[in-house]
């Protein structure tokens, strides 16, 4: 694999932030979500646009703003290696105290990296900030808020992997502020589906997570977003993921054993360890009926019963 840099000044100062933007055929919206960027009230970042071998006019667009604005790089990969690996890349190849990735689709307020920043200054329990997230639609038209809500600032570990594992949440952490010591104190390990459910649970073992009140992410809903095509077994994940094109895919085993490594790694006493144990075992349990349903969908399939991979 061969990569190509764009930027406006080469090695700059590292910033106090990175932003990390995963990108695949992204030119619809990428234009504006860049500006998005560039109009923060925040402007101390990086914003790393690694390319994932598009074939539109993706990479003309991360040119223009790499030679216009400092702040941009643009990285261009001559394959596609899936998102998740681009979402590794992205992280990999950023700097700064903090971080975060974005979307191609999805447009932060104005003011939501400040707001970000300014919790983690506040508050050195905070690992993570979760952005408050208003729907919009591909025209960019007011779509309604999301209520369902991640702000988990208590100090009892058990607690905070209890509502991790129980409550209803927008699934939208990647697009907050994480701080990077904290991530990489987790196993990192991002390649396989459904990683960024253990990932937001590695944090809360390590530290609180907060919500924003005043700023907010645009979370833009529309045919082609990844979440949708992840759902639809025809299309596949191999669309999103070439690598996960696997005859055999059991997210809900992979879930579970990774919930609990995650636990059994936390840096807590044995006695923490073995109620967070306890926890993760209780969530798999009423989880049986998705265990069974990825065995009986890899057994058909095996058998010559299901013409198509379960995944």
């Amino acid at each position: 694999m061969t990569a190509t840099t764009t930027s406006a000044t080469g090695q700059r100062r590292a910033p106090r932030m990175g932003i990390g933007l995963p990108v695949y055929n992204a030119e619809r919206y990428l234009a504006e979500a860049i500006e998005a960027h560039l109009a923060q009230s925040f402007g101390d970042f990086e914003l790393l646009v690694s390319d994932n071998g598009s074939t539109d006019g993706t990479w003309r667009i991360c040119q223009h703003y790499a030679a216009k604005d400092p702040r941009v790089v643009g990285i261009r990969h001559d394959v596609n290696r899936g998102l998740s690996w681009n979402h590794q890349f992205a992280f990999e190849n950023t700097r700064g105290e903090f971080f975060r990735w974005g979307a191609a689709d999805d447009l932060p307020s104005p003011g939501l990296l400040q707001e970000c920043a300014d919790l983690l200054a506040a508050d050195h329990r905070l690992v993570l900030v979760v952005p408050d997230t208003r729907n919009i639609g591909e025209a960019g038209e007011a779509m309604g808020t999301l209520e369902r809500t991640l702000d988990l600032r208590r100090e009892d570990v058990v607690e905070r992997t209890r509502a991790i594992l129980t409550r209803g949440y927008q699934m939208v952490f990647l697009q907050g502020l994480m701080r990077r010591e904290a991530v990489m104190a987790t196993s990192r390990r991002w390649n396989y589906f459904g990683w960024d459910f253990i990932l937001l649970l590695e944090l809360a073992l390590l530290g609180g997570l907060a919500q924003t009140t005043d700023a907010w992410l645009n979370r833009r809903l529309h045919r082609d977003q990844a979440s949708r095509v992840q759902r639809d077994l025809r299309a596949g994940v191999r669309k999103v993921e070439p690598g996960f094109g696997t005859t055999i895919l059991m997210p809900h085993w992979r879930w579970s054993f990774e919930r609990l490594r995650a636990v059994l790694r936390a840096p807590e006493g044995i006695g923490t360890r073995a109620r967070l144990a306890a926890l993760v075992a209780r969530h798999t349990w009423w989880s049986r009926s998705a265990l069974a349903d990825d065995l009986r969908a890899n057994i058909r399939y095996l058998t010559g019963s299901r013409s198509e991979a379960p995944f």
